[in-house]
């Protein structure tokens, strides 16, 4: 198998994402005019659109072209931006830009900004299901939105986003850390590699192989983001991360240990997986 060129990997996917968030968000033209606006601001200022990425990879798994399960990678894409809408807000994270420009709620206020998150929301679910039905398998679309509301309830991003509330009135510990990284950035992960896998029917231990390769890479990534935020603006050593706890070469050791064991999972897949494992080693070794 020949080496996978990640750069023209991702760059192709992203732009297939992209283009189908684009056509799937409503226009801003149609009332809630405003709402809609928002929801578009918030989805296409940026992103890597890794976990899409992934929905798309999963598809291949399968033997189906990365646009047959395009609707669930929007969906999934779209419920991560109505979750980072609502972290953003002055009441949770109270941030005031992200990747370089102003929050939604900053730039349209909190009230539109927690309803486009809320639109964004019914629009991933809304995805998933016609992705189920334009399948002809309107049964694998129920379990996929178990999946979905998983991720977004109190074992997923709510759970998560209440833990990251409450982290300064308890010790900050790794184990809590990596509690609040389960719930949050890994349920993503996991919904990104499993709602696609239910779609095109993958068998059950491939769903179990993914599962695990989801977790892991979930909680790399997460503490990758800690070790270059950390770096970009080093704090006092109090804040919630893996770097402040452990230091930057613990932070990078449990990276490593985390690679290793995702890479591991994906092991009874065979070489259909490699995109997968060049994707799992990118994230360890990412530096942007």
């Amino acid at each position: 198998m020949p080496a996978l060129d990640l750069r023209e990997y991702f760059s192709a996917r992203k732009a297939l994402v992209d283009e189908g968030l684009d056509e799937r968000l409503p226009s801003r033209d149609i009332e809630p005019c405003t709402v809609h606006e928002a929801m578009r601001y918030a989805t296409l200022a940026g992103g890597k659109r890794l976990r899409p990425i992934l929905s798309l990879t999963v598809s291949e798994l399968g033997r189906r072209a990365p646009t047959s399960v395009l609707d669930a990678a929007c969906g999934i894409e779209l419920l991560h931006t109505g979750s980072l809408v609502i972290d953003d807000l002055p009441s949770m994270d109270d941030a005031q830009t992200r990747r370089d420009t102003d929050c939604t709620h900053v730039r349209f206020g909190e009230a539109t900004a927690l309803l486009a998150a809320l639109g964004l929301v019914a629009l991933a679910f809304d995805l998933v299901t016609r992705n189920a039905e334009t399948m002809g398998v309107p049964e694998a679309g129920l379990r996929a939105v178990r999946e979905l509301s998983a991720v977004m309830g109190t074992d997923g991003i709510v759970g998560g986003q209440h833990i990251d509330l409450h982290l300064r009135a308890h010790p900050d510990t790794p184990v809590l850390l990596e509690s609040m990284f389960e719930k949050k950035a890994a349920a993503l992960f996991l919904a990104s590699l499993r709602i696609p896998a239910i779609l095109v029917g993958l068998p059950e231990p491939d769903l179990d192989a993914l599962t695990r390769y989801g977790r892991c890479l979930g909680l790399a990534f997460q503490i990758t983001d800690d070790l270059l935020d950390s770096q970009a603006a080093p704090g006092d050593g109090n804040e919630a991360t893996h770097a402040a706890h452990l230091g930057v070469a613990g932070a990078r050791a449990r990276v490593k240990e985390l690679t290793k064991a995702a890479v591991a999972a994906l092991d009874p897949l065979g070489d259909r997986a490699e995109p997968l494992r060049v994707i799992a080693e990118h994230v360890s070794a990412r530096t942007m």
